[in-house]
């Protein structure tokens, strides 16, 4: 056997040493491409596609598959306007070819299109799946009716274009500088000055706005529906209402987002005009986002408090220094809560947990600082019976809510301690608030869903065994609410049925006393 090296073929693509080589004879190696092979075709490197393309290209295709034959035609046509554009425009105006492929319209709404009915003209127009209340099929024509209601009185915070505008270009005149920001020009101002060991966040440059008179808000012996991310939609505190709810809230908006001008995020700051006391619930996880935002919401909404949430579960938001996670900081807590209060002319309330484990609850504590740093303007404070880990197991503990309430100084104006958590019936109501130092307030989360009819039971000192037919007709409340607030097209048919299913998912579990 030859030992010696006579040929030799190394992996130089992965430069590895000689235990990759391969040693081959010198008859073996080849001068020049044998003809019995195939000639060899250069390799053409071809780009390949980013993520955010193939993204693009999904969600393309996914519009086309759910737009059919709207992706082609003018919008503005559809809708029984004027194209601007005229011949030239690149879409088809061909409104008779469209109806003949359009789908049937949905029947089992009663009274036919919402928006029609309200404001007298479906914006909408041939696309509306309720359309055969407001369209004429053989033209197209999107009919009007005169005496309604003015769409503008009846939804309120709708975000501003320019406001949008200013957002995103970072050009909205704020009054609270950025936390970096407040530190750049601390230096700046002081180069040689040694950087000093701050115990708390330094609070940025608030500088108060004119004293305005503040309205506060009594919730003694009021329902008062808590914010429910996903299924607190504005649909669904329009029902609340009609079943006796006092006073609403929003869902969980992120500060950052609102302050970028996310249309998403401005969304949940919506009001209809049924909503006589209404609050919107605000997570960051620093001071200087907290008071910024208030400026926005002092500035071009219409609210009757704001709630500071420090009790939200979620990783995603604690994991930002938000939510639950916010209650282990509490500097940071006593700077957001001076920012907000200078800043707003409504109160401000503070939703909290028990604490971060159940093995160690400090909400006490927290409520007592809060007492003690006396900053008007905070009208109360509501405590969920769980602590971060818990999230929703395991029953709520109001004997530590009452503990946590009755922590105050009593030579200190206290603050009112609303509890929440596991009210499903008037009995638990009862029970729960006559605790000491809590507050007679409602406060209802999950029993507000299995049971949208419970701010009735509570205010009315009743079971209420509710019958099929009745549980039906909310639910064709909430539906013509919600295509009223998204919209009676496709998408807002989808959208109405996708919020619809996430309530029945707690609807289900209601069960009739009688047979409990």
């Amino acid at each position: 056997m030859e030992t010696k090296k006579t040929g030799e073929v190394e992996d130089k693509g992965t430069g590895q040493n000689e235990r990759f080589s391969v040693r081959v004879k010198a008859e073996f190696i080849l001068s020049e491409r044998a003809s019995c092979l195939p000639p060899i075709v250069p390799i053409v490197p071809v780009h390949s596609e980013t993520p955010k393309s193939r993204k693009n290209k999904r969600k393309n295709k996914r519009l086309r598959e759910e737009n059919g034959d709207h992706a082609k035609m003018c919008l503005i046509h559809l809708r029984g306007d004027v194209c601007t554009h005229g011949d030239s425009c690149k879409f088809s105006h061909d409104i008779k070819a469209f109806l003949a492929s359009r789908p049937p319209d949905i029947d089992q709404i009663e009274g036919g299109c919402p928006h029609y009915n309200l404001y007298g003209f479906c914006m909408y127009g041939a696309t509306c799946r309720l359309g055969g209340s407001h369209l004429n099929l053989a033209t197209g024509e999107n009919l009007r009716k005169e005496g309604v209601v003015d769409a503008s009185t009846q939804v309120l915070n709708l975000l501003d274009r320019d406001v949008q505008s200013q957002l995103r270009r970072n050009e909205y005149p704020f009054v609270c500088q950025k936390f970096n920001q407040k530190k750049n020009d601390d230096a700046l101002e002081n180069p040689s000055a040694p950087e000093e060991n701050e115990s708390s966040e330094a609070l940025p440059d608030m500088t108060p706005l004119p004293e305005k008179s503040r309205k506060m808000i009594d919730f003694s012996n009021k329902v008062y529906i808590a914010p429910l991310t996903t299924v607190g939609n504005l649909p669904f505190r329009r029902v609340m209402k009609k079943l006796g709810a006092d006073i609403t809230c929003g869902e969980m908006a992120v500060a950052s987002h609102i302050l970028m001008g996310n249309a998403s995020e401005w969304a949940l700051l919506k009001r209809h005009a049924d909503e006589d006391i209404f609050g919107v619930q605000l997570a960051a996880g620093h001071a200087d986002l907290f008071t910024r935002a208030c400026e926005l919401i002092e500035n071009h909404t219409k609210v009757d408090f704001v709630d500071l949430n420090l009790g939200c579960p979620l990783d995603i938001i604690n994991d930002k220094g938000a939510g639950a996670a916010l209650m282990l900081r509490q500097n940071k807590v006593k700077d957001a809560i001076k920012g907000i209060t200078q800043t707003l002319s409504c109160p401000v309330t503070i939703k909290m947990r028990t604490g971060w484990d159940m093995a160690k609850p400090f909400a006490h504590e927290l409520v007592a600082k809060i007492q003690k740093w006396g900053m008007g303007g905070v009208g109360a404070v509501m405590i969920h019976g769980r602590s971060r880990l818990q999230r929703y197991s395991k029953e709520a503990d109001w004997d530590y809510i009452s503990r946590a309430a009755l922590n105050q100084d009593e030579s200190l104006p206290k603050i009112a301690v609303i509890g929440n958590g596991d009210i499903f019936s008037y009995k638990d109501y009862e029970e729960s608030t006559s605790r000491e130092g809590i507050s007679s307030c409602a406060m209802l989360g999950r029993g507000a869903l299995i049971k949208p009819w419970l701010p009735t039971e509570i205010k009315e000192k009743r079971q209420w065994d509710i019958s099929a037919t009745e549980r039906l007709d909310i639910l064709k409340d909430f539906v013509r609410f919600g295509l009223e607030h998204w919209g009676s097209d496709q998408k807002g048919v989808d959208n109405c049925r996708r919020f619809l299913l996430e309530w029945l998912s707690f609807l289900h579990r209601y069960a009739s006393y009688t047979v409990l």
